[in-house]
């Protein structure tokens, strides 16, 4: 694969999805997974893509990974199209660039085999190595992402906490040499008192060794914490897009206001929220989602870089119906 220097490392253009679902009984349904998603990642960033359960965010990470192909539009990495890439050896360079780190991080290894096969086999299979060369880099891959190896590596996956699991899972993205890290839900099935320590090492990782990640979650609250841009999407479009701090800071998007509402603030009773024009939080909710369903329009730019995309008869202030 060639690299373009001034294209970024992921960009999205007009992308979308569609599934067609077919029921034992009943009509076949149509599911607009992704509609026109557009976005760009550079090397050394990292872009979060925020919204609730079935948004769509998901779907993003794994049209990057080529699980699926997009039923429209192209994603480009490092300025190629991936769709272009048909030789077994484009292929396999791709996969190697481009790894995920699931949610769940002890499903992601198999617990038949000590953590040196899970860490050998990517050095093996994708860099060639033998022998000492083969454990040592093994060792430091694992030293890298703050883990001991003389303890590790003869572990089993249930033999380490879910932090480490996900710091292993990490590990082996580091030992392909992965230039983009698509992590999905990398922390929510972590105990909070190490969700931060596993943030702080992709943070490190990002500034360190210029990877980029593009980090899907549905925590709005954290995306400012690891990630230079945000992008908030809902049914399977995104409603707004810019800097993390100014999207958190100066949300636009009724959906995006929704999202930050609903983060725990413990000096606010749940009970007692309501929604905007006094309606209860529920009913706002709900309205404010079937507005947002309608196919996005035009664009405005708030601050600079700092998107918020209307809907096709949407009062942008209420995110009712005009």
């Amino acid at each position: 694969m060639t690299d373009d220097n001034f294209s970024p490392l992921l960009e999205l253009k007009n992308v979308s999805k569609t599934f067609l679902l077919k029921p034992l009984f009943g009509q076949e349904k149509r599911v607009d997974a992704l509609r026109n998603v557009s976005l760009k990642l550079e090397a050394g960033r990292a872009l979060a893509i925020v919204g609730e359960s079935g948004s769509g965010k998901s779907t993003v990470g794994r049209a990057v990974t080529r699980l699926f192909q997009p039923t429209s539009g192209n994603i480009l990495f490092a300025g190629r199209d991936i769709g272009g890439l048909t030789t077994a050896a484009d292929q396999m360079t791709y996969l190697r660039m481009v790894q995920m780190v699931f949610q769940d991080p002890f499903a992601a290894l198999n617990p038949a085999h000590r953590i040196r096969h899970h860490l050998f086999r990517p050095l093996i299979l994708h860099q060639g190595l033998k022998g000492d060369a083969l454990e040592a880099a093994a060792r430091q891959t694992l030293a890298d992402v703050e883990l001991d190896p003389n303890v590790t590596l003869d572990k089993y996956p249930h033999e380490l906490s879910g932090g480490q699991r996900q710091r292993v899972n990490l590990a082996r993205a580091l030992a392909v040499d992965a230039r983009l890290i698509v992590a999905d839900e990398p922390t929510s099935m972590l105990d909070v008192s190490i969700r931060r320590s596993v943030l702080d090492l992709m943070r490190r990782l990002k500034l360190e060794r210029g990877i980029g990640f593009l980090y899907i979650t549905h925590d709005i609250a954290t995306a400012h914490y690891i990630a230079e841009d945000t992008a908030v999407m809902f049914a399977g479009q995104i409603v707004e897009y810019g800097p993390s701090a100014s999207v958190i800071r100066n949300p636009q998007h009724p959906y995006t206001r929704l999202l930050l509402s609903a983060v725990p603030d413990p000096a606010v009773r749940i009970a007692g929220r309501s929604g905007e024009q006094g309606q209860s939080f529920s009913t706002h909710a709900e309205t404010v989602r079937d507005a947002s369903r309608r196919p996005v329009g035009q664009s405005v730019e708030v601050t600079p870089g700092h998107f918020v995309f209307h809907h096709i008869d949407m009062n942008p202030s209420t995110g009712e119906a005009a």
